[in-house]
């Protein structure tokens, strides 16, 4: 009787199957950035805002309000400017998000003090900045001219990604042009609509004269404004602030004047001169930017020569700034650089990652003593001390945002390597070897005092815990609802002078819960290791099971809350 061969899983189809597995993944954090887009993180104009308002008068006690970028004095005299760091500093991250910081100068654009606007980072690491009170002063008369100083400003013990985060972010905006104290920095919309029929908003780009122009449903083009590159320039009475518009193709559209010293009269005349406007029509910025105004045939407007040729100059060099401006890919863009520790911190969490990797393969680690060397070195280096753990509030923090890499290099390799290592392989070596919690469960692991059997019907309820949490932290992530994800898990708890009372009850729990059964909190409690697992490339890929369908949940959610958005 012939022998049946036992039947191959068909590899094509494991491949294909576990595609789509991530690709249901990276669905759910595109749809988590696409949601976050929709939001303005600033509001350019601080005039109206209370907050800021306030902050201006305790910095700067003869100040009695904020008009555009300029803080002014009962007369109405500019005594001092009020900068934030975003949108220019966005791109800089701390654990989980950027902070927009307000920065108030004095009339020398020295710094006076900085204070948090708001921070997409983890709550528990602001508010420790917040509460330092050494923090803030130290930015105290640190200028646009600074190049050497800002690394010489200390992180706040237990946030340091956060505060090594705000300090470059300052840094970065600092690293910029000088506000004006002559004109208002935010463009009068009548006037934009003047360029832009439609406009119904403006936004300031990572530039700091360049606006986005919005309508209703998209960007319909985008504004160059010559202040503050121009404001030395001046006509018949003094400087012109002009607002130059360009279409989505990045042609001009037409200038008009915003806000001026001169005379109305001599100012009108600009927006109605037809030739004067026709020259400029259909130019790019680039092609502004080389223009010679002597040589191009620009003889000033007829009765506002010298304010048409003040206008003429100051579009030449507001373009070229804007041309010039850094890329702002770095968070050293003003020269701030983290200490040599702080490398070194990331040298140990890259080492500890890649040794985790050999012992989850195999080729290292059949010695338990070297075992225990090294869950006690996870514990101590990535856990106390750098704070380098993957979760859930870096996970969402980073599809809103950006990926840390200027900031927290090491910690951003670690989660490359937690996420890649099982996508690829049947491993799953952060949360086998590198997870800090992970380690002190393993230690705990033979040393239960009280160990329990589990029943099955429980332990299958108790195996739903980590996706319901996954489903919170989507519907947070999709609905901007200020939840603090940190405390759903433990690992802040290891900063523990600045960790929450329900981070540190999570981490308390789950220590316990481990001693009563072995690995509890890592197969009960973690949404981490619930979401490495279902990325895991196993055996049995090629069978849709209750993880394929918790996804899949996961996935209809954010598409619901987007589209109700």
């Amino acid at each position: 009787m012939p022998v049946r061969s036992k039947k191959r899983n068909p590899p094509l189809k494991r491949v294909l199957v576990h595609v789509l597995r991530v690709a249901i993944f990276v669905s759910v954090l595109w749809l988590i950035r696409d949601a976050h887009r929709q939001t303005v993180w600033s509001d350019a104009d601080l005039s109206n805002s209370p907050q800021a308002i306030e902050f201006v008068q305790q910095s700067v006690p003869e100040a009695t309000g904020i008009a555009g970028e300029r803080v002014v004095d009962s007369s109405g005299n500019a005594i001092g400017s009020i900068l934030q760091t975003s949108p220019q500093s966005d791109h800089i991250i701390g654990y989980s998000g950027p902070t927009n910081c307000l920065i108030v100068l004095d009339a020398e654009n020295q710094i006076v003090s900085v204070a948090i606007a708001n921070s997409g980072d983890t709550v528990d690491h602001v508010r420790a900045v917040k509460d330092d009170p050494d923090f803030a002063k130290a930015f105290s008369g640190l200028g646009f001219e600074t190049s050497d100083q800002w690394q010489q400003i200390d992180a706040v013990s237990g946030a340091t990604l956060t505060s090594y985060a705000i300090i470059a972010s300052v840094a970065n905006r600092m690293g910029g042009s000088a506000p004006s104290l002559k004109f208002e920095a935010q463009p009068d919309m009548e006037n934009v609509r003047a360029l832009f029929d439609d406009a119904v908003r403006i936004e300031l780009t990572d530039r700091s004269n360049i606006w986005d122009v919005f309508s209703d449903s998209a960007k319909v083009g985008f504004l160059l404004t010559t202040s503050p590159f121009a404001d030395q320039l001046s006509g018949y009475q003094g400087p012109t602030m002009t607002l130059a518009g360009f279409d989505n193709d990045g042609k001009c559209v037409g200038l008009v004047v915003d806000q001026t010293y001169e005379n109305q009269p001599y100012a009108s005349y600009l927006n109605d001169d037809r030739p004067f406007q026709k020259f400029y029509v259909g130019k790019t910025l680039e092609q502004l930017a080389e223009l010679s105004p002597e040589d191009s045939g620009i003889d000033g407007v007829s009765g506002a020569t010298m304010t048409s040729l003040c206008v003429a100059d100051g579009l030449v060099l507001a373009a070229k700034a804007a041309i010039e401006a850094p890329a702002n890919d770095e968070a050293g863009g003003s020269g701030f650089s983290r200490r040599a520790i702080s490398w070194w911190a990331d040298a140990i969490t890259v080492l500890l990652t890649i040794f985790g990797m050999l012992l989850s393969f195999g080729q290292i680690g059949k010695s338990k003593s070297l075992r225990i060397a090294y869950q006690l070195a996870v514990i101590l280096f990535l856990g106390l001390i750098n704070g380098h753990m993957l979760s859930q509030a870096s996970v969402v923090g980073w599809s809103k945002n950006a990926i840390p890499w200027s900031v927290a290099p090491g910690l951003v390799l670690l989660s490359i390597a937690a996420f890649v290592v099982p996508i690829v392989s049947k491993h799953q070596p952060y949360c086998h070897h590198i997870c800090p919690f992970g380690a002190i469960q393993q230690l705990a692991k033979k040393r239960s005092p009280w160990p329990v059997v589990i029943p099955k019907t429980l332990n299958s309820v108790l195996e739903f815990v980590p996706f319901a949490l996954l489903l919170l932290v989507v519907i947070v992530a999709m609905t901007g609802t200020s939840f603090n994800l940190a405390s759903i898990e433990p690992f802040d708890a290891f900063a523990f002078r600045v960790a929450g009372w329900a981070t540190i009850g999570v981490f308390v729990v789950g220590l316990v819960a481990s001693l009563v059964s072995p690995m509890a909190y890592c197969r009960f409690g973690c949404p981490t290791g619930a979401l490495l697992g279902f990325l895991k490339f196993r055996a049995d890929s090629h069978r849709i099971g209750s993880r394929d369908w918790a996804a899949m949940l996961l996935l209809v959610a954010a598409i619901l809350f987007r589209v109700v958005a």
